[in-house]
């Protein structure tokens, strides 16, 4: 009777801390993940600020966006700028690739996303140019940084982003000044068509796009008439047209190098004021 009591005890105790392990696995796992996160975090924001004599081994990301991932000039590029990287837009990106919703950080181990493709291969990967002024830092593509510190450079800026996407939008006002930063401050516009609208590699100068449209456009589009015919009758309903998507307005649906800007990235006011700064390009 003793051995059998004890039996029952002992099972009906492996029961219980099977049911309570159950129960507050998620909670183990939650927290394994933000102390991994944190960690990363905290080495992340070493490689992302220069170099000091505490610590040489960084990436110095804040030479060109910033001490704080803010944005800044690039040096000896003519007052090119690198982006600001508390982004909605880059939320927007990696919520895209995560099929509609994006609410984790990510952690070694899971698959490269947006963020983590960039720092890895470069500026190419947002413009397809190969002269992007990002370069590649991953020691695969011939970078100098570990997988571990750019899994810990991927986690601080999505700690940004994700931050950045709980801000309300904030209005814009509509003048060429406010349109100057916000093309300044998207890495979309400056990156691919430089500070001074010259252009970038392949992409088109647009220090002219106040008096006429630009129709030689380094990829061929089906609608380039209606480009013409729709910039003709009121440019400002044009650029909003080919800014918000391209590749629906103008190329029957196929994808253009010009990205799509949805107002989930690219607000309504900051757009109108986007536009109000290209329309005073005339050169």
């Amino acid at each position: 009777m003793r051995i059998k009591t004890l039996a029952v005890v002992l099972i009906g105790a492996m029961a219980l801390f099977t049911a309570f392990y159950w129960v507050t696995d998620a909670a183990r796992r939650d927290a394994t993940y933000q102390a991994q996160i944190a960690s990363l975090i905290a080495y992340g924001q070493q490689l992302f600020g220069p170099p000091t004599a505490a610590n040489l081994n960084t990436a110095n990301c804040a030479k060109c966006h910033g001490p704080d991932g803010h944005g800044g000039v690039i040096p000896n590029l003519g007052g090119r700028r690198a982006p600001n990287l508390h982004s909605k837009s880059i939320f927007e990106k990696l919520k895209a690739q995560a099929g509609g919703a994006w609410t984790e950080i990510r952690k070694p181990g899971d698959p490269p996303d947006y963020v983590n493709l960039v720092i890895r291969y470069g500026g190419v990967v947002v413009s397809g140019d190969v002269h992007s002024p990002m370069p590649p830092w991953s020691i695969e593509a011939g970078g100098p940084l570990t997988i571990n510190q750019v899994d810990a450079l991927t986690a601080l800026v999505e700690t940004w982003v994700l931050e950045a996407s709980k801000q309300p939008d904030v209005t814009v006002p509509n003048t060429v000044a406010a349109g100057q930063t916000v093309f300044t401050s998207t890495s979309d516009c400056a990156g691919c068509h430089g500070a001074d609208l010259a252009g970038v590699g392949q992409f088109p100068n647009l220090q002219n796009i106040g008096n006429q449209p630009v129709t030689n456009l380094p990829f061929p589009i089906s609608g380039l008439d209606k480009l013409k015919a729709d910039y003709a009758k009121d440019p400002r309903a044009f650029l909003e047209a080919w800014i918000r998507d391209s590749s629906t307005n103008y190329n029957g649906g196929t994808a253009t190098q010009m990205p799509p800007h949805p107002q989930a990235s690219l607000s309504d006011s900051a757009l109108q004021a986007l536009i109000t700064f290209l329309l005073a390009q005339k050169k």
